[in-house]
């Protein structure tokens, strides 16, 4: 009993020589007060060390402690579980609208249109009822295979404009309205994808 009171006393005078021995090394540093805090709660540790024994609470403690960090590193793993998940989820999607556009040039191709470029809108969200579907497509194609994605490039001349009179806009109008072809692949798009033609904005460049 005399020598665990001993070496109790002894715990405390040496940490009383380190504490002040540290908080002399940090001078005036604005995180000082927060080792002191810490400082402070390490000691009555050390102070009612003999009473958690005496009472068989230092076993509660030791549980306290590693369910403390247990709890911390399941925490850590679960976030970082969630961003790989976050992650391979963007692959998939990747991975998806790569799919689509592959099968989107095929369509095309049996009415002797190329794809250039294609911008999927997936609805991405797990949660939703339309998980997975697709929302909408932008799609811009040619009738010229040369300027199909990946094709040969173009040399393009200079192109003169003239002023635009009332007739030109007029003009302008009546060709940004949908061609035959257009609704016609819109159409077939609609059906192979299961979704409104509303949502499908197809240009064919010379076509």
């Amino acid at each position: 009993m005399e020598q665990e009171i001993f070496n109790w006393i002894k715990n405390i005078v040496i940490y009383m020589i380190i504490n002040t021995i540290i908080m002399n090394l940090l001078g005036d540093k604005s995180y000082k007060k927060y080792v002191s805090i810490v400082s402070g709660m390490i000691l009555v540790l050390i102070v009612i060390s003999p009473f958690t024994k005496l009472m068989k609470l230092d076993d509660n403690l030791d549980y306290f402690l590693q369910y403390n960090l247990f709890s911390s590193t399941t925490a850590d793993y679960k976030n970082q579980l969630e961003q790989a998940e976050e992650e391979q989820d963007k692959a998939v999607f990747a991975g998806y609208k790569e799919k689509i556009k592959e099968q989107v040039k095929e369509l095309l191709k049996k009415d002797q249109v190329y794809l250039k470029s294609c911008s999927i809108n997936l609805d991405e969200d797990p949660k939703s009822d339309t998980f997975g579907e697709i929302r909408g497509m932008d799609i811009t194609a040619s009738a010229d295979e040369t300027q199909e994605t990946g094709g040969d490039s173009l040399i393009i001349e200079d192109i003169e404009i003239g002023e635009i009179s009332m007739d030109d806009k007029d003009k302008k109008q009546e060709v940004n309205q949908p061609s035959p072809l257009e609704i016609s692949i819109k159409n077939e798009l609609s059906d192979f994808y299961n979704m409104e033609q509303g949502n499908i904005n197809i240009s064919i460049q010379g076509g």
